[in-house]
């Protein structure tokens, strides 16, 4: 009898439309990476992804009801967006194929923002890299990622988001060409970063994090790995010494040096100035500043010792003291006669003056005696 009036009463409050209580739905939009450090795609699956009828296209039909949350890689944001004005990507010949615009992108996030207003939007680290992965080889870097990917995703959204925060760790390896790069790329842009805060040195450090992606396909983390080591190296190489081959002819000189660079922002550097031999030695230089887009010719004070060749190496250092791209090493053909060699030479000349002065009043005095 109980159990009947139980069952009553709780189809009773069905009827009336009592409140259920609602499910949670968690939505997440990630991908790995298909595109290059240079912009270029590797193929056209993302563009099909949001596309009606792909993996994302039909998200926003029927997104869930209840209390949503959204996960979101900045990265995969940044990257559907990039496609709506026109892309190029390599078709499975490895040809360029340009799409002039693609519409549905920018529908597509035009929708993404219109349901998810109201709701819970977390971000997730940028380019989902292997969490497990930075957390033990570079968990500095890790904090750095999660911030620049809070930001990201707010600028993106219009909106406040939450910051990524304790997910379960995929313990699966990125790929090995990714493993084997990461840490010297993230080193040198680092470095780079610490000199230059434009959004393109900070877009390579967040970049190299979507190579450490565990669902990346080998072939794609080899092409994606390689795009971005070849754009590091030339970043780093946006703030350089220019090279000269001199010749010497005076003991002492100030040998003329130019610092270039490249980069839309101002640039603060030491140079650090070592020789291959002791025929030269070089006075210090002050701290550099050269201005965005623009070179700065400085003087390197020299004093000769001896004569022959040698070679300088200079070295570009960020005011913390962190090396900046390869060493320049000029090559110096010393030309100049030392004072000693001097004093010497002229020594000898006033020996032989003298001996021939002698010798001269010597045979006066013999043909004065024969007469």
């Amino acid at each position: 009898m109980r159990r009947l009036l139980s069952v009553f009463i709780a189809a009773l409050f069905v009827v009336i439309g009592m409140p259920a209580v609602q499910a949670n739905t968690l939505i997440t939009l990630s991908a790995p990476s298909t595109r290059l450090a240079d912009g270029r795609f590797i193929n056209n699956d993302l563009a099909l992804s949001v596309s009606p009828g792909g993996e994302f296209g039909g998200l926003f039909v029927n997104p869930g009801r209840g209390v949503r949350t959204w996960l979101i890689d900045p990265a995969f944001i940044e990257e559907v967006l990039d496609l709506a004005d026109g892309y190029v990507y390599l078709d499975s010949e490895g040809e360029e194929v340009a799409v002039e615009s693609f519409d549905i992108a920018q529908q597509w996030f035009n929708l993404l923002v219109l349901r998810s207003r109201g709701d819970r939007v977390v971000s997730l680290t940028y380019g989902a890299p292997s969490l497990s992965y930075l957390k033990r080889y570079a968990p500095g870097e890790l904090g750095v990622y999660n911030r620049l990917s809070k930001e990201r995703l707010q600028t993106l959204m219009g909106r406040e988001v939450l910051p990524p925060g304790a997910t379960v760790l995929d313990t699966r390896n990125p790929a090995l060409v990714a493993r084997n790069s990461y840490t010297p790329m993230r080193k040198v842009i680092r470095v780079v970063n610490d000199l230059v805060t434009t959004p393109d040195v900070e877009s390579l450090r967040l970049g190299i994090a979507k190579t450490l992606n565990p669902k990346l396909e080998n072939d794609d983390a080899v092409a994606i790995t390689r795009s971005y080591f070849a754009a590091i190296e030339a970043a780093q190489n946006k703030i350089r010494v220019s090279p000269g081959n001199y010749t010497i002819t005076t003991a002492a000189y100030d040998l003329p040096v130019t610092v270039i660079n490249d980069f839309a922002q101002e640039v603060s550097v030491d140079l650090d100035i070592t020789t291959t031999n002791s025929r030269v030695i070089t006075g210090a230089v002050p701290r550099i500043t050269v201005p965005a887009n623009s070179q700065t010719q400085i003087k390197v004070p020299l004093e000769v010792i001896a004569s022959g060749e040698t070679v300088l190496r200079l070295q570009l250092l960020t005011p913390k003291g962190s090396a900046v791209g390869e060493i320049e090493r000029i090559p110096l053909r010393l030309a100049v006669i030392s004072p000693i060699t001097t004093w010497f030479t002229t020594g000898m000349a006033i020996i032989l003056l003298l001996a021939a002065v002698i010798q001269s009043v010597r045979r006066v005095r013999r043909r004065k005696q024969s007469e």
